[in-house]
């Protein structure tokens, strides 16, 4: 039976995030579709890469500065022990505080990339 990944480890600029609910990676186009004369084909495109995560917001004191990330690294590494390696990260976007009244409070964060890598 195949074991899958379930959870992951997240550190920006060297420092452990844990205080988040989703972390999600962004698309990331390589190619796109062009209209030739009666045909149609690809072109290379400039990769872009970023990610995003659902900030649990925790008391005041305590939050990750987010607005400092400015080109910096994100790390996520996986049960097993493979990693994703973020260069260049950039915190873009400091979405809207979802208050439901019963759990916790979270924001997404969107952050762009100048460079991926896998180790």
């Amino acid at each position: 039976m195949r074991k899958y990944a379930s959870t992951i480890v997240l550190e920006v600029n060297g420092q452990k995030l844990e205080d988040f609910k989703k972390f999600k990676e962004k698309p990331i186009k390589h190619r796109k579709q062009v209209d030739l004369m009666g045909t149609t084909g690809a072109a290379n495109v400039t990769s872009r890469f970023g990610f995003s995560l659902d900030y649990v917001i925790p008391d005041a004191s305590t939050r990750f500065p987010f607005p400092d990330v400015e080109n910096g690294t994100a790390t996520i590494t996986y049960e097993s022990g493979a990693k994703v390696i973020y260069t260049g990260v950039t915190m873009l976007e400091e979405g809207e505080a979802d208050h439901d009244g019963e759990n916790e409070i979270t924001k997404t964060i969107d952050f762009m990339a100048t460079g991926r890598r896998e180790e």
